[in-house]
């Protein structure tokens, strides 16, 4: 791996931390451990409860809202390039794919995306559109992310593992919070955050927008949307609350399909109910969408999606003496779909349940297992189990093993899909994409070791290891002449399988109380048995570094480099076919300074990405990266 642009970006780093390290900064304000160390906290995606995240049944990374801040990221793919063994492909300036451990792809399917444990991923497809989630950077609290399948609590997309984005309650908000910001590429971002409790009653809401340029060509835009949310909560006793929610995002926004810049205009809105009384839950919200966007194809009529998604969700968390925990629960799920490219409305009804159960029977272990069984009208009945083992000996090792199965049903694109190409010119054959309604789930299988050293606040160590198999996976099949409608297709099938092994290490230090550095390497081996060509790889090597600095006079400076070796894509070509394409190594270099003034109500703040300005394609057929510099002030009042 050629790392010349690598160690250019870390003597940077390096130099940069040697002056900040200065006798003089011993006066910097400190960090606290909240900031540094999530461990001291609980997490609740990875078993549906809240846990400590060293007694969790899968590997976890949260992202803390003072991280967030300090990064100066506008979008949260942003956020997720730097936790180890994601994979984060930016497209465009507006179009990002993430997924876990090697598994991306474009119209990337799945990782299961929440927001508030309310699924935020786009039915049609399966997917997640990023720069249209109903959400505000500003508002969110932590960012969950479970690096594990997980469908043995969350169901079918959970195939590679899950990302909740968890808000700010309006305690934790309690006043005004107003950011602008403008820069390079066209860049605007504004948001309003407004956070009170009155008695026991809260309410939350939030405004913004966020326009974005083309890297390639600023005077186009990429992005355009402006969003809105609400929260209003009533807490009736200590133990029982109801909470009701709502929020819109309206815009345009561009999407790489296929060999086209797509532009999409959406409306996209959700409605929320959550009931809590002790340990038990109950869950309801409903997700509409109605959205244009540009033809696949040329000479084809632009696409039409209408949907709705309705779900319900009950849970109950049971103490069972005192060595037993366990957690039940059950879910519908109905979707409908209607648009031009799969022909007439579609509906789906989904039924889900799942348990798991905890078992300690000494402090310093605890056996986790669990199963959830999910019925699809097409493809019928899933079972997901999975089983984990944690052992920790003292206060400062941790232990744990895991495997667990999981499952990716068809989208509807993959089994409705009826999209029709007139011929090219006359005498040539018509073209189509067509979907199949006797498609598998896919399915994989995933064991995990892991590894904790926490032996103080100044020091954390992280070691991973996984190796996993898949096989039925959903993918575009060849293309044949179908002499009944004389005119060419292409399918979907169930095409191949695949492995793949690997390892993520973590560190975080603190060598003073006003510098926390933190860094990942990762490392994963696929073989691929089940793209067209068999020729399309992950990135083998990503390397991180994170710095974060409090300094005097109430500045502070974050400072972050990360390396992905090249990577290897199956593109479509004008032809219908596809082409193996490399994508090169690139290393980035991202930064921001910031100044807080009027009693720190006040912050003034400069970021710059990928500052090197070095630029590269992180998909072939993607945009090429440019340096972004943005400039902005927040007030909080």
């Amino acid at each position: 791996m050629h790392l010349t642009g690598f160690r250019t970006a870390v003597r940077l780093a390096a130099v940069l931390a040697g002056v900040l390290a200065l006798p003089g900064l011993a006066g910097a304000q400190g960090f606290t451990e909240e900031m540094i160390f999530q461990p001291i906290e609980t997490v609740i995606t990875a078993g549906r409860t809240k846990q400590r995240i060293e007694r969790a049944p899968a590997t976890v990374t949260v992202i803390s809202a003072e991280e967030i801040r300090a990064s100066g990221a506008m979008n949260i793919p942003e956020l997720l390039r730097l936790v180890p063994g994601l994979d984060v492909t930016t497209v465009s300036s507006s179009h990002f794919e993430v997924n876990a451990r090697g598994l991306n792809q474009i119209l990337s399917n799945k990782l299961l995306v929440l927001i508030d444990g309310r699924s935020a991923y786009f039915d049609f497809f399966g997917g997640v559109i990023w720069p249209a989630l109903q959400i505000i950077i500003d508002q969110i609290d932590r960012i969950e992310v479970v690096r594990s399948p997980s469908s043995a609590l969350y169901g079918a997309n959970a195939f590679s593992g899950v990302i909740n984005i968890i808000t700010k309650s309006p305690r934790q908000i309690n006043g005004t919070t107003v950011t602008v910001r403008g820069g390079e590429q066209g860049s605007i971002y504004s948001s309003l955050v407004h956070g009170r409790r009155h008695g026991d009653t809260s309410v939350r809401f939030a405004l913004g927008g966020r326009q974005m340029g083309s890297f390639d060509n600023p005077d186009r835009k990429f992005e355009n949307n402006i969003l809105g949310n609400i929260y209003l909560a009533h807490r009736f006793s200590a133990d029982r609350m109801l909470s009701v929610e709502a929020g819109l995002i309206n815009g345009t926004v561009n999407q790489k399909v296929r060999l086209l810049d797509n532009d999409f205009k959406a409306t996209t809105s959700y409605a929320k109910v959550n009931y809590e009384h002790g340990n038990f839950s109950l869950q309801s919200f409903w997700n509409h969408g109605n959205e244009t966007g540009d033809p696949f194809f040329s000479k084809t009529d632009g696409a039409e999606i209408l949907y709705n998604t309705f779900d319900l969700e009950a849970q109950q968390t049971l103490e069972l003496a005192n060595k037993h925990t366990l957690v039940v629960g059950s879910s519908y799920r109905y979707n409908t779909i209607k648009s031009n490219l799969t022909g007439p409305e579609h509906r789906q009804n989904l039924l889900a349940a799942y348990l798991q159960e905890e078992y300690r029977p000494i402090p310093e272990v605890s056996l986790l297992g669990g199963m959830r069984v999910d019925h699809h009208p097409l493809v019928g009945t899933n079972f997901s189990p999975r089983a984990s083992l944690i052992y920790a000996p003292t206060g400062r090792h941790t232990f744990r093993t895991s495997v667990g199965r999981a499952f990716r049903n068809p989208a509807f694109t993959e089994s409705y899909f009826d999209l029709r190409v007139p011929s090219a010119f006359p005498g040539a054959p018509k073209f189509a994409v067509v979907g199949k309604t006797n498609l598998k789930s896919e399915k994989i299988t995933t064991y995990e070791f892991g590894y904790t050293y926490f032996p103080r606040h100044f020091f954390r160590a992280e070691f991973n290891f996984f190796f996993y198999s898949f096989n039925d996976y959903i993918g575009v099949d060849s293309l044949d002449y179908n002499p009944a409608s004389a005119r060419l297709e292409q399918s979907y099938a169930n095409a191949g399988s695949a492995s793949n092994h690997g390892f993520e290490l973590a560190l975080d230090v603190l060598p003073a109380s006003w510098v926390k550095l933190s860094a990942n390497y990762s490392f994963q081996n696929l073989t691929n048995n089940y793209t067209a060509l068999e020729k399309q790889l992950p990135a083998k090597h990503k390397l991180n570094f994170k710095s974060f600095f409090n300094l005097p006079y109430n500045l502070s400076c974050y400072l972050a480099v990360s390396r992905v070796s090249k990577s290897v894509w199956e593109v479509p070509t004008s032809k219908g076919l596809y082409e193996a394409v490399e994508a090169t190594s690139n290393t980035r270099l991202d930064t921001r300074l910031a100044w807080e003034t009027l009693q720190r109500k006040a912050e003034l703040f400069v970021a710059g990405y990928n500052l090197l300005n070095r630029g590269y394609r992180e998909y072939p057929r993607g945009e090429t990266i440019q340096r972004r510099i943005t400039t902005g002030c927040r007030i909080t009042f």
